[in-house]
């Protein structure tokens, strides 16, 4: 499936994500993307991406399926750097994700 659709990326389903799933689903899925226009504020993506990164623990804390939402998944996830808002990227470079 993966050779078809490249998106696609190995995933895990953490217990209790859903009512009565006990266990954790070993599945193939896309990550959640946050889409913006093109012509977001460079400055305003970059806050949008260290909030969120900065929150990553307490929103997976509230919300176990959060705990795949990360800036190393972001990353992982796009098909092509490129496609991530160059503000994103900036704060990723800060952090040291990408060089």
């Amino acid at each position: 499936m993966q050779v078809k659709h490249n998106f696609l990326k190995p995933m895990t389903v953490p217990a209790g994500s859903y009512p009565h799933q006990n266990e954790p689903i070993r599945s193939l899925g896309s990550w959640s993307y946050i889409l913006v226009r093109e012509d977001l504020p460079e400055e305003l993506a970059y806050r949008l991406a260290k909030t969120l990164h900065g929150a990553e623990v307490a929103f997976a804390a509230r919300l176990p399926q959060a705990s795949e939402t990360t800036a190393v998944n972001t990353l992982a996830a796009a098909p092509d750097a490129a496609l991530i808002h160059p503000g994103v990227l900036k704060y990723f470079r800060e952090i040291g994700l990408v060089k």
